[in-house]
C-alpha cells in the first residue's frame, strides 16, 4: 500500500511542475492542489498496481497549459476521457493538435517514437481523466499471472501496443459519464471499502473504453446526426426523469419542454440509452421501485403509487422481467438481509 500510494505521489510531484500547486494527503490519497496565480482545482493519483495509474484533473487553469505524456518505461497507453471543458491532444513532431469533445474517448499511445502531451486551455473549468497502463512494467508484473482475465487484457494491451502511432478518437460514451459523476462523490473517501469502491469505477472506465473500442474498429459503431445542444437537452431530460420518475411523461410532452422534434427525441434516447423514450421512463420507475423495496417500509401498493403506476399486476409483471423476482420476494429477502445485521 505505502509503495502504491508513493508512485502516485512521484506522479503528482512531476506535474507540479507544469500544474504550479502543493501536494497534500487527503485520508490515504495524494492530492496536486491549485490556489494561486497559475488557477483553482486539484489533480488527484491513483496507483493501482505496478504500471497502472488512474488520474483526475479538476480544474481552471489561467494560462494554456501542456502536459506531456511520459512513464517510467517510455512506452504506455492512455485512455483520455473529457467530461467537461476545453482540452486537447497535442503531437510531439508535428504540434498538430486534436480536440478531446467532451463525453467522447481517446486512446492514445506513448513511446521512444512518438510521444505527445495534454493542452489544457485557459478559463475553462476542466474534468478529465486518465488511465494510464506503462505496458512494459505491467506485462512484466502479471506474465505469471494465470488468470483469464490477465491474460485477455494483456492480449488486447499488446494488439493496441503493437499500432505505430495510435491515436483513437472514439463516440460519444454516456456510461464513462456516469461513473465520473459516481467517483464525484466519492473522491476523498479513505475507508478501505470508499477506496475498494473507487478503484472498482476506475476499472469499469478501462472496461468501457476497451468494450467500445473493439466495437469501434469492427464497424459497429452507433452514429448520430444529432448535434451538441441536442444531446445536451436530451441527457437533461433523463436526468429529470430519473429524479422524478413517477411524473406521467408522454413523448409530446417532453417534446414541447425540450423544443426538439419526436422524431429527434426518440433518436437521442436509442443514441444514448438504447432505449424509446417510453422504455427509458418505465427502466427509471422500475429503478426507483427497487430503491424503495429495499430502503423504506413501503408496501407494494404504495410503492407502485409512488412510482407513478397504477396497475399492481403490471408492476409485478414488469419487476420479474428485470430484477428475476417479484417485488414481494424481493422485499422480503432483503428484509430479512438487514435484520441479520
Amino acid at each position: 500500500m505505502e509503495k502504491r500510494r508513493q508512485r502516485a505521489y512521484d506522479e503528482l510531484d512531476k506535474l507540479s511542475f507544469h500544474i504550479k500547486g502543493e501536494i497534500h494527503k487527503e485520508g490515504e490519497n495524494y492530492i496536486l492542489s491549485v490556489d494561486n496565480d497559475a488557477g483553482v482545482g486539484d489533480v488527484k493519483c491513483i496507483n493501482f498496481d505496478d504500471g497502472l495509474f488512474f488520474v483526475e484533473f479538476n480544474l481552471s487553469l489561467f494560462e494554456d497549459t501542456y502536459l506531456p505524456l511520459t512513464s517510467e518505461n517510455n512506452q504506455a497507453i492512455y485512455f483520455l476521457y473529457c467530461f467537461q471543458g476545453d482540452s486537447f491532444y497535442a503531437t510531439q513532431h508535428n504540434n498538430h493538435f486534436v480536440k478531446l469533445n467532451e463525453l467522447q474517448t481517446a486512446i492514445v499511445k506513448s513511446g521512444k517514437d512518438f510521444a505527445g502531451g495534454l493542452v489544457l486551455k485557459a478559463n475553462s473549468d476542466i474534468k478529465l481523466n486518465l488511465l494510464r497502463i506503462d505496458t512494459d512494467t505491467y506485462f512484466i508484473k502479471h506474465s505469471e499471472n494465470p488468470t483469464f482475465i490477465a491474460q485477455k487484457l494483456k492480449s488486447f494491451l499488446m494488439d493496441l501496443n503493437r499500432k505505430h502511432n495510435l491515436v483513437h478518437l472514439g463516440q460519444l460514451n454516456l456510461e464513462i459519464a456516469d461513473y465520473v459523476k459516481k467517483m464525484s462523490k466519492a473522491r476523498y473517501v479513505d475507508s478501505l471499502s470508499g477506496l475498494l469502491y473507487y478503484e472498482g469505477l476506475c476499472i469499469l472506465i478501462l472496461a468501457s473504453h476497451i468494450e467500445q473500442y473493439r466495437t469501434e474498429t469492427n464497424g459497429r459503431v452507433n452514429s448520430t446526426k444529432l448535434i451538441k445542444r441536442e444531446i445536451q437537452k436530451i441527457m437533461d431530460l433523463a436526468n429529470q426523469i430519473g429524479k422524478k420518475p413517477q411524473i406521467q411523461y408522454s413523448v409530446e410532452s417532453l417534446s414541447r419542454d425540450s423544443g426538439l422534434a419526436a422524431a429527434k427525441l426518440q433518436e437521442g434516447f436509442k443514441f444514448l440509452y438504447q432505449r424509446t423514450v417510453a422504455d427509458y421512463v418505465r427502466n427509471a420507475r422500475l429503478e426507483m421501485a427497487e430503491r424503495l423495496l429495499r430502503e423504506t417500509d413501503l408496501n407494494i401498493s404504495e410503492v407502485v403509487y409512488s412510482v407513478g403506476l397504477t396497475s399492481r399486476s403490471y408492476f409485478c409483471k414488469i419487476f420479474k422481467q428485470k430484477f428475476n423476482c417479484n417485488p414481494k420476494s424481493y422485499k422480503n429477502k432483503n428484509n430479512a438481509s438487514v435484520s441479520k445485521v
